[in-house]
This record gives C-alpha cells, sequence and structure tokens, in this order.
C-alpha cells in the first residue's frame, strides 16, 4: 500500500460542510492512514486558495463557478489541459470523481486518453432537485447525461442498496453498494449537554428537544418540518425544535417560525454537543442518497424519524429502531413524530436499539472497501457508454 497513490476529482471538499466533503473527508485520512498518497483536484473555495502538498497530499484548486441556488459551492469548469499536464508527468494508479459536472467530465476525458482507471460516485441525486427550483424540464435531461457519464467509468459507487437497485433499473452499469460509516471519536451521547439545553429554554431531561441538521432548503422538504411544528405545539407545548444549519429558506423559516431556535452551522465538537443534546432527530429528506446526518444522530443514540428512505431504510426498522413514515405521505411522517413523544418509554427503547446499530459501523472497513474498488482493473470497457456518446448529450444541454 506504501506506493499507492489515488486523486480525487470534487466539486466539494473540506472544510466545506456537506455529506459528500464529509464522506471523502474520511476516505482521505483513512488513506492516509495507510500510507496512501491522495490528490484533491476541487474548485477554489476562495480567491486566496493556492496549490499545497503534504507528505501524503496534494490539493489542486482550479477555476469553478457558484452553483445556482448553492452559492456556497462551486462548480468546477472544464480543464483539460491541466489535468492532462498534470497526470501525464506522475499518473495516478486510480481516480475517483465524486461529482459530474464540467470538472468531472474533463477528468474523465483525460484519464481515457492516459488509460487511468476511473471510479464514480452517485453522492447527489441532482436531477430531483430541479422541480423545487421550476426547473422540472431539466430533469430528464439531466439524469439522462449523469447516466452516460458514469456509464464510462468502471463502476458507480453508491450508499445504499436501494440506490443500487434503481440506478440498475435506469440502466447504469456496474453499481456496488458502498455504505458509509461514522466517527464514534467525535459523536457519542456523552456529549450531551445541559448547558445547551439550558441555553434553549430546557430545563428538564424529560423535556424533549426535535433536532434537525442539514441544510435549510426546499429540496431537504424543510417545509414539512414547519407543519409539524405547528401540529406538535397543540399536543406536546413544551417540545423544543432546534434547526443546525443554513440555506436559502431560513430566512422565511425564522420569520414564520419565531419559537423555533435557528443555531446557523456547527462543526466538530460543537455539532456533537447539538446532537447529544437533543432527544428526536427529524431528518424529511426524500432526495438524499444517504443522509450522514442520520448515522450520526444514531451514534448520539437520538430517536430517529425519518421517512423510509436513504439511511433509515438501509439501516433501521419501524416501532424496533426508529419511527419510519410512508415515503408517500406528509402526514405519515408528522404522526411517527407525535409516537415518538406520547410514548417515552417505546422512545428510549428505540434510541438504544439505533444506537446499537450505528456501533456496528466503522469507517475503517469501509475506507479499505473503497480502495478495493479503486484497485480493481477493469474487466469489460464495452459495458460501458462511449466518450463520444457523452460528448453529444453534453453539447445538447
Amino acid at each position: 500500500m506504501m506506493n499507492q497513490r489515488f486523486c480525487i476529482v470534487t466539486e466539494t471538499y473540506k472544510p466545506e460542510i456537506n455529506g459528500v466533503a464529509n464522506t471523502l473527508g474520511y476516505w482521505v485520512e483513512g488513506m492516509q492512514g495507510r500510507g496512501i498518497s491522495v490528490q484533491i483536484v476541487r474548485p477554489k473555495q476562495s480567491p486566496e486558495d493556492k496549490r499545497s502538498k503534504s507528505a501524503l497530499e496534494e490539493n489542486i484548486p482550479v477555476y469553478g463557478l457558484a452553483i445556482p441556488a448553492y452559492a456556497e459551492l462551486k462548480f468546477g469548469l472544464p480543464c483539460k489541459r491541466k489535468l492532462r499536464k498534470l497526470w501525464s508527468k506522475n499518473k495516478p494508479d486510480a481516480i475517483y470523481v465524486a461529482t459530474e459536472g464540467p470538472l468531472g467530465f474533463s477528468a474523465l476525458r483525460v484519464a481515457k486518453e492516459l488509460n487511468i482507471p476511473v471510479l464514480s460516485g452517485f453522492h447527489t441525486n441532482f436531477q430531483a432537485y430541479c422541480k423545487y427550483y421550476r426547473l422540472g424540464w431539466l430533469e430528464s435531461i439531466i439524469f439522462r447525461y449523469m447516466r452516460y457519464f458514469h456509464n464510462q467509468t468502471k463502476g458507480t459507487l453508491v450508499p445504499t442498496q436501494k440506490q443500487k437497485d434503481w440506478l440498475l433499473e435506469q440502466h447504469f452499469k456496474n453499481v456496488t453498494v458502498l455504505r458509509r460509516g461514522i466517527d464514534f471519536e467525535l459523536f457519542s451521547p456523552d456529549k450531551r449537554s445541559s448547558a445547551l439545553r439550558s441555553s434553549w429554554g430546557v430545563y428538564a431531561d424529560e423535556q424533549p428537544v426535535c433536532l434537525y441538521v442539514g441544510r435549510i432548503a426546499a429540496e431537504k422538504n424543510i417545509a414539512l418540518l414547519g407543519t409539524a411544528y405547528e401540529s406538535l405545539k397543540l399536543t406536546h407545548p413544551t417540545t423544543r425544535f432546534v434547526f443546525v444549519g443554513d440555506g436559502p429558506m431560513r430566512k422565511q423559516m425564522e420569520r414564520d417560525y419565531p419559537d423555533i431556535i435557528f443555531a446557523g452551522m456547527k462543526t466538530g465538537e460543537q455539532l456533537a454537543r447539538y446532537y447529544a443534546s437533543a432527544d428526536i432527530f427529524m431528518f424529511p429528506s426524500r432526495t438524499d442518497t444517504f443522509g450522514n446526518v442520520v448515522t450520526e444522530a444514531m451514534a448520539s443514540r437520538l430517536g430517529i424519524v425519518s421517512f423510509n428512505d436513504a439511511a433509515a431504510k438501509e439501516l433501521l426498522v419501524n416501532n424496533k429502531s426508529a419511527f419510519i413514515a410512508d415515503i408517500n405521505s406528509d402526514q405519515d411522517y408528522i404522526d411517527q413524530l407525535h409516537a415518538a413523544l406520547n410514548d417515552p418509554e417505546k422512545l428510549a427503547q428505540l434510541r438504544e436499539a439505533a444506537y446499537q446499530i450505528a456501533a456496528k459501523l466503522s469507517w475503517d472497513e469501509i475506507v479499505d472497501q473503497f480502495i478495493q474498488q479503486l484497485l480493481k482493473k477493469q474487466t469489460d470497457s464495452s459495458e460501458g457508454s462511449t466518450y463520444a456518446n457523452a460528448e453529444r448529450i453534453t453539447s445538447s444541454l
């Protein structure tokens, strides 16, 4: 392993805060712990962002533009010439392309020219976001492009079996499940803070706190939590709602629900204390491929209320380890929140069950599986689409 060198091409990376950046960060840290050097090609995060290199990590910032509706993130611009020069001098053993934008497409084309194996990841359902921003007409076009994009690589990694089954039905090739782990040194119920709970106006341990962590945006189905809050106020008036995160709907939500606590972005130990100091974790999204926040909440021993999708579907069972709602019913989601608050004894049992499941999830094992996937040789290039096909699709966008 000591001589291995991989490259990750991504639109987002630490210290940016989102599930993709966090996952890549854990993978890179794990590979470096095994003596593997990693090159990161990503858009500049600020005008001062410069190329940097340490013993086991090289960062290559490239030009990018802000993603519409995601101003805090950028998509990388095409840079074939730069990547060709970079990789011609020193070929990586394999390349992992985490995002499907112009930067990722440039990486695919150059890797083809230089005969470097490429693995891809389906981290985000970008096509599903279109309907939340009045761009529904683009959904099928984007999805067709994504299918061509991924089918050029030697394989596509996804976090759940449901995602794999769905992509195979949509004619994606060589799809493999690579689950997500949990950082147990960071996320722990031992970090529960009575002082933090007091700052929320919660002075008794039996007074429940419902927590949301994530982007405050339409595609996360955040409006449902506002409706749920109004419903719960009538029957559980002492329950506190705490939102951690930021996004385009935050100001509107603050105006509409002044009693909800909006804490802004939190990271590291501070985020871990927010998790551990709550009781119920609310995950209303129907668009996430996984949702690392769910496993972080499980490791913090919270009761999970989620739709039957993504991480909850993969790891949890309704009434045994979580409160799981029918994915097609907002009302069922609200009913599940009521059920969690109506029965403290059952809530305690399900919190413990979810925690025990989380205890079996390790980033170490997942990093090993990721490395194995990168090292696999492409066995049948005919299964993937050609670069010419992908170029025809992108030229029509």
